[in-house]
């Protein structure tokens, strides 16, 4: 596996590269990094070339100026920049979660720039009716964060996103009483002891980006970000919507349904729950190169 730095305005991105065949860009979510998709790569490695990269600010992605951009237009840029570095004009791309809302804004800013996008599982909170129970899910994960309880916040957010949902232990007044580790593992179950066993330093690089997912990362792509509809309805990108069969009365399920009925565009379904690509490695493997292969056609 190839692996580069690619220079961009306030960062510098960690990206690695291997195989042949057309380019496909896979962005990960908040709080991951290219190594959330180490199981899949050498899978889509046999058909497409993957490029993978840790966003801005996350794991191996440091910031250069101390009050670097975060929006999504600017992670959109970022993804093209990527693009750029290997001289690929066009690229499949996949994203999940946040990285899904990074797909969403290429498919209206870059449309040239695509052989098709599948958008997976958008945590595009702020179409849901303000009182609506998915909306405040993930405002009251961004309270936790904003009262400076941002483990518990990361706890919350594992919960919510990975199977084996965490059991937070409290103190009376309300403080966590768990050690460093035993909050990763709280965070992230039994996936965290897979990604353990392959390579230690995944997850502990994970768990450092936890005050940028939560703090920074959720209010500005769940709330402060405003997709323009106008814009993914009129583009001539390729794309679709995406959710997984076990992700039924999440936030991000909803939210990607709500959008595909509004836009009339596909809602398709993976196996497992929100991150398919760690829990069920060969059929996500199998269900991504059918989609993207359809785009084709």
């Amino acid at each position: 596996m190839e692996g580069d730095m690619v220079v961009v305005p306030g960062a510098r991105l960690h990206v690695e590269r291997t195989g042949e065949g057309p380019a496909l860009l896979l962005v990960s979510g908040g709080g991951g990094d290219a190594g959330m998709y180490a199981d899949v790569i050498p899978l889509l490695a046999r058909t497409f070339t993957v490029i993978a990269y840790d966003r801005r600010g996350n794991s191996r992605s440091p910031f250069t100026e101390p009050d670097a951009s975060i929006t999504v237009p600017r992670q959109a840029d970022d993804a093209v920049a990527v693009l750029d570095h290997y001289g690929f004009e066009r690229a499949y791309v996949f994203g999940n979660s946040s990285g899904a809302i990074i797909a969403l804004e290429m498919v209206t800013r870059y449309p040239r720039r695509l052989l098709g996008a599948v958008a997976h599982e958008p945590p595009l909170v702020q179409l849901l009716a303000p009182d609506s129970r998915e909306r405040r899910e993930i405002e009251h994960i961004g309270q936790i964060a904003r009262d400076k309880h941002v483990m518990r916040a990361y706890a919350a957010f594992g919960a919510m996103t990975l199977p084996d949902p965490p059991r937070l232990f409290l103190s009376p007044t309300g403080q966590v009483v768990i050690a460093a580790a035993t909050r990763l593992m709280l965070a992230f179950g039994s996936l965290a002891q897979k990604i353990i066993r392959r390579e230690p330093d995944v997850m502990i690089r994970q768990l450092r980006n936890a005050d940028l997912t939560t703090r920074r990362e959720l209010p500005s792509f769940c709330f402060d970000y405003q997709p323009d509809l106008a814009a993914l309805a009129a583009t001539t990108a390729l794309w679709c919507l995406a959710t997984g069969r076990d992700s039924a009365g999440k936030p991000y399920h909803a939210t990607a349904h709500l959008l595909s009925e509004r836009l009339g565009v596909p809602c398709l379904e993976f196996p497992g729950g929100h991150v398919p690509y760690l829990q069920q490695p060969e059929e996500f493997t199998a269900t991504l190169t059918k989609i993207l292969e359809g785009f084709g056609r």
